[in-house]
C-alpha cells in the first residue's frame, strides 16, 4: 500500500512508526512501574501528586502506543479515524498531568506561605477543584473525540484546543511564578538548601511548559490554519513527528524532575527516589507557622497532609 508519493518515504514512515511504538511502549512500562510503586507506598495514605502524575504519563503512553498501532491498519491520521480518536485522548492526559503539577504548587503555597487560619481550609478545596477540572477535561475530550468519529469538526476542534491551551498555560505560568516568588522570599529567612532545589525544579517545569506552548501554537498555525489540507496529504506525518518531539520532551522533563535527574531509576525499573528528608522547626525558620513542623525532600513537603512531588 502506497502512503506517500515515494516508496522510500513509505519505508521511512513505517520505520518511524515502529520506533515510535517501541518508545511509547517502553515509557509506558517505566511509568507503570512508578505508578505501582506510588500505590504501594501510599496504600494507607491519601493519594498524592506523584501518583497522579505518573498515572497520567502511563495513560498518555499507552494511548499513544494504541494510536500508533492503528496506523498499520489505517495510515490516515485525520478526523473520523481511531488514530485521531486515541490521539486526542492521549493529549487530554497531558492536560491532566500538568493539572496535578499545578495542584502541588498551590498546596505548597497555601500550606507554607499562607496564615494557618486560612491555609488549613484551602487544601481540601484545591484538591476538589483539581478533580473537578480533570473530570471536566476528560469528559470534554471523550465527547469531542467521539463526535469526530462521525463528523468533521476540525476548525471547531482546533480553535477550541488553542483557547483551552492559552487559558491552561496561563494558569500554570501564573502559579509557577507566584510559587517561585514566595520561595525566594522565604529562602532569605530560611537557611535550607532545599529551597534552592525547589526553585530550580519549578523553573525547569515553567520553562518546559512555556516552550511546549510556543511550539504547539506555531505547529497549530502552520498545520491546521495555514495548511488546510494537512490530513489529506503526507504533511500529516510531518505534523505527527513534530508533535511527538514536543510531547516527548515535556514527558522526559517531568520525569527527570520527579527523579531529581536520576534517569537510571527508570531504566532499571526502580523507584524514582527523592532526596533524603531534612526536617526543620517552623517556629525557628518560617514566620506564621509556630506550631507545625515541615519536612522537605526536594520538591516534597510534609505537613500533616501529604503533598509529595
Amino acid at each position: 500500500m502506497t502512503i506517500t508519493e515515494s516508496k522510500l518515504y513509505d519505508r521511512l514512515l513505517y520505520s518511524f512508526m515502529g520506533i515510535r511504538l517501541i518508545i511509547y511502549t517502553l515509557f509506558f512500562i517505566m511509568n507503570l512501574f512508578q505508578t505501582i510503586f506510588e500505590i504501594k507506598n501510599l496504600r494507607n495514605k491519601k493519594k498524592e501528586t506523584r501518583f497522579f502524575v505518573f498515572f497520567s504519563l502511563t495513560l498518555f503512553c499507552v494511548l499513544r502506543a494504541i494510536q500508533t498501532a492503528f496506523f498499520y491498519s489505517n495510515p490516515n491520521l485525520g478526523m473520523g479515524t481511531l488514530n485521531f480518536f486515541f490521539f486526542t485522548l492521549g493529549s487530554a492526559m497531558i492536560f491532566v498531568e500538568w493539572t496535578f503539577i499545578v495542584q502541588f504548587w498551590l498546596l505548597i503555597m497555601y500550606s507554607l506561605f499562607v496564615a494557618d487560619d486560612i491555609g488549613q481550609y484551602r487544601t481540601k478545596p484545591i484538591r476538589i477543584m483539581t478533580y473537578f477540572f480533570v473530570s471536566l477535561v476528560v469528559v470534554y475530550q471523550i465527547i469531542v473525540s467521539s463526535i469526530t468519529l462521525e463528523k468533521n469538526i476540525e476548525t471547531v476542534d482546533t480553535v477550541g484546543f488553542i483557547i483551552l491551551l492559552i487559558i491552561f498555560v496561563s494558569i500554570i505560568v501564573f502559579n509557577g511564578f507566584v510559587l517561585i516568588r514566595h520561595l525566594k522570599i522565604h529562602r532569605k529567612v530560611t537557611p535550607m538548601k532545599h529551597f534552592d532545589l525547589m526553585i530550580f525544579k519549578t523553573k525547569i517545569l515553567l520553562t518546559t511548559i512555556i516552550l511546549v506552548f510556543v511550539f504547539i501554537i506555531i505547529q497549530e498555525i502552520i498545520f491546521n490554519i495555514y495548511y488546510t489540507d494537512t490530513y489529506q496529504t503526507s504533511k500529516q506525518f510531518l505534523k505527527l513527528f513534530v508533535t511527538g518531539i514536543i510531547e516527548f520532551s515535556q514527558m522526559v522533563s517531568v520525569m527527570l524532575v520527579l527523579s531529581n535527574g536520576h534517569w537510571s531509576s527508570y531504566l532499571l525499573l526502580n523507584k524514582a527516589k527523592i532526596n533524603s528528608e531534612s526536617t526543620i522547626s517552623s517556629s525557628d525558620k518560617i514566620e506564621k507557622k509556630p506550631s507545625k513542623e515541615f519536612a522537605f525532600s526536594g520538591n516534597t513537603l510534609s505537613m500533616g497532609e501529604s503533598v509529595d512531588c
